[in-house]
This record gives C-alpha cells, sequence and structure tokens, in this order.
C-alpha cells in the first residue's frame, strides 16, 4: 500500500506550516496489465467533504525522462463505496516502454503526483486545491512479466538481461534487421531468412574466392586476435547459423523435383521468427567483435 500526503496548494497556503492534511492511498496490481486499486483518500481531521476532480500522473525516476510516461485514467467512483469501481488503469503503450527500457537498469522507481480539487468544512464549506507527489517501486521481474504480457519482446527480449538490451550493439543488430522483420510481417519468410544471412555476410572477408558466411575461412580476418579454442566456437555459431539460413532461406530443395522445378526447403513462420531472432543475437554478437569488445587479454 503506498500513502500520498496532499496539503493544500492555493497561492495563499504553505504546507510546510500546515499540520493536517489529506491522504491518497493505493495499491498497484502488476500482470498483464497495470492497475490502481484499493483507491481511498481521507483526512485525520474529518474534513473532506467532496472530492470535485482529481489527475494522477508517473514519472520514471531518471534525468534523461522527464516527462510523464503512461496515463493513469483516474474516475472519481472509485470514492463511492456503493458504485462498484475499485481500480484505475495506467496505460503504458510501446513508446512509453521503449521510453523506460532506454533508461532502466534493474528496478523501476517512479514519482506520482496527485492533484486534486475538494470540498472541505472550514467556517463552512470551502473548496481548495491540494496536491502531492511520492515515489514508488515496480521490480524488475514484475516489469519484465508486464511487458511480456503486452507483447513487447521483438527488441527488449524479456529473458535476456538488461545489460545486453541496453548496449548498443543490440541496437545496432535490431536497426540492420529491419527488412528481415519488415519480410516477416509480409509472410514472407525465405525473404526474412535470406536477409538474415545478408546482414551476417556484411561481416565477413569474402574476397579472393574464400566462400561465404557458412565458409570458416571467411571469419579468419574478423577473429585473427581471439585465442583459437574461443576462436573455433566463435566460428562453428557463425557458420552454423550462416549455414543454416543459406540451406534453407536461400538454396531449393537439390533432392527433389517437382513437376521438373526444385521446389523450396519447407519453412514456416514459426522457425522463421525463431531464425530472425537468433540472427538478432549473431548479429549483436558480430557487432561486439568487429568493435574489439571480445573481452580478449
Amino acid at each position: 500500500m503506498f500513502t500520498i500526503n496532499l496539503f493544500e496548494s492555493s497561492m495563499h497556503s504553505n504546507h510546510l506550516n500546515n499540520n493536517t492534511f489529506i491522504k491518497f492511498d493505493f495499491d498497484l496490481r502488476i500482470s498483464e496489465s497495470i492497475k490502481l486499486f484499493d483507491i481511498q483518500m481521507s483526512d485525520q481531521t474529518h474534513r473532506l467533504q467532496n472530492i470535485l476532480d482529481i489527475q494522477v500522473s508517473a514519472k520514471v525516476n531518471s534525468t534523461f525522462l522527464k516527462k510523464a510516461v503512461g496515463e493513469i485514467q483516474p474516475n472519481l467512483w472509485v470514492f463511492n463505496q456503493g458504485s462498484g469501481y475499485r481500480e484505475w488503469d495506467w496505460i503504458l503503450d510501446s513508446n512509453d516502454i521503449s521510453a523506460i527500457e532506454g533508461v532502466r537498469s534493474g528496478d523501476l522507481y517512479f514519482t506520482i503526483d496527485v492533484k486534486a480539487i475538494v470540498e472541505v468544512r472550514e467556517n463552512g464549506n470551502k473548496i481548495i486545491p491540494i496536491t502531492g507527489s511520492q515515489q514508488i517501486k515496480i521490480s524488475e521481474s514484475d516489469w519484465i512479466r508486464f511487458i511480456h504480457y503486452y507483447g513487447y519482446s521483438t527488441k527488449y527480449g524479456v529473458s535476456l538481461p538488461t545489460a545486453l538490451l541496453n548496449d548498443k550493439s543490440w541496437i545496432q543488430a535490431y536497426e540492420q534487421l529491419d527488412d528481415a522483420r519488415e519480410h516477416m510481417q509480409r509472410g514472407k519468410t525465405y525473404d526474412a531468412l535470406r536477409q538474415c544471412l545478408s546482414v551476417i555476410e556484411s561481416y565477413t572477408d569474402v574476397g579472393n574466392g574464400r566462400g561465404g558466411p557458412y565458409s570458416p575461412k571467411v571469419w579468419e580476418e574478423i577473429l585473427s586476435d581471439i585465442t583459437e579454442q574461443k576462436r573455433d566456437g566463435i566460428i562453428g555459431l557463425l557458420t552454423g547459423v550462416s549455414t543454416y539460413l543459406n540451406k534453407v532461406g536461400h538454396h531449393r530443395n537439390s533432392k527433389i523435383k517437382d513437376n521438373g522445378n526444385l521446389p523450396a526447403v519447407p519453412v514456416d513462420q514459426y522457425e522463421a521468427e525463431l531464425m530472425v531472432g537468433v540472427s538478432h543475437l549473431v548479429v549483436t554478437y558480430l557487432e561486439r567483435l568487429s568493435g574489439g569488445n571480445t573481452n580478449e587479454n
């Protein structure tokens, strides 16, 4: 349960000298959506008569993201016990999630700001504006579970560490595979795999008849400073993925003919999506390798 102390915010008030305040209480429920529930507003002196308007917003505690994120949708009916309303939705779209992921490094801390207009008993009845703010925390595990339900797992894979997702190599790989993802969205699975192969090939030294990215020789230059055993492992990874993309996405089935023509190797949408995801990881690794970030001594 979170509590925000609300003080009068008119130009004639000074909450530092105001010993009475109104409390705004709520809790968070995070699953496939984020909701504020068990919402209450009360005061110690029982002066509160009516709530006329309320606005609630949230900002990430980050120097790099200062605007409100998402939209908290308040409804005054929650304060009416007989109304049946018990919660408010906190709506976050893909742009909000992208912005948050751009600054997140673990658990999330938000500042919740509340502004309201209320009627209080004071020398008769009086209408006053009140405001207050409070920091809340959303754990990394809750946040990752939320964006997983939201379906936001293309650019920011939910099972991958935040350090990788915030690394420029990951973003660069994502951008390089834009065409492959566009092919996937149109159902062009073979074109998507061929585009993945083309991106991987762009990192190779294909001159002097060395072959394509499925040939170990083309990786000699980019991996020249890496210890032999590790180099063999990396080459196995790169040539293995490239071989799949080449044999399934590029070449037709050479063993079977259909009315005199060679048919495409069968591949469904699910398989192609997996290989686009695998290619994203491989291209991220290649970005790190080509930039010299191999952690070799």
